[in-house]
């Protein structure tokens, strides 16, 4: 009898420490509200390229462990290299014919293991770590953004990250004999409008 009522005591120990370590996870939709963008130099003047057409459906994923009380993000987001409009005709093709676009179709953002340590905050830093897919080429990079929940029930996730053409195996481009060289190094700017699922 004691025996039984010993392995009962166990099993209901490790159930309730089962139901205490148990994660809690929030899928959340990218919205096409969202709006991704390369910003650059050159010698002459400064350049912004934004990601149209968009379409969303990309998901990132909310890992909250109560325990701890933090939660961790990760998940991803494609784009079609082509969709990227520098607003100018020249500048557009140029900025294609670099990330050679017909050879590798997508720019992918990775946000690997962002942790935000105040779940029950409307607005917080997170930080951690992204891969950055660009000309087909893969490079992680450490990352600090800010995620807003708002009343509406979207939530924003924004940062930006400084990388260099070089870090993706790119010469940065030369125009017109060598009058404008684009500056090796770009800001990729996000700002993620997200819906709970």
């Amino acid at each position: 009898m004691e025996k039984i009522v010993t392995s009962l005591l166990i099993l209901f120990i490790s159930f309730g420490f089962s139901l205490k370590e148990k994660e809690d996870i929030t899928h959340w939709k990218v919205s096409k509200e969202s709006v991704v963008e390369i910003l650059g130099k050159t010698n002459v003047n400064q350049f912004e390229c934004a990601a149209l057409g968009y379409q969303g459906n990309d998901i990132l994923i909310e890992t909250l462990s109560p325990e701890k009380h933090i939660a961790h993000w990760s998940g991803e987001i494609v784009l079609n290299s082509t969709n990227f409009n520098c607003y100018n005709k020249l500048m557009t093709r140029d900025f294609h014919e670099t990330v050679r676009a017909e050879e590798h179709p997508e720019i992918r953002v990775r946000f690997l293991d962002l942790v935000r340590t105040n779940p029950n905050t409307p607005s917080e830093s997170l930080k951690g770590n992204v891969e950055i897919t660009l000309a087909g080429v893969c490079r992680r990079f450490p990352i600090s953004c800010q995620l807003q929940i708002k009343q509406n029930g979207k939530t924003t996730l924004s940062g930006k990250q400084t990388v260099t053409f070089s870090d993706f195996s790119i010469d940065p481009p030369v125009k017109f004999f060598g009058t404008v060289k684009v500056h090796n190094e770009i800001q990729v700017r996000f700002g993620l409008v997200l819906e709970q699922i």
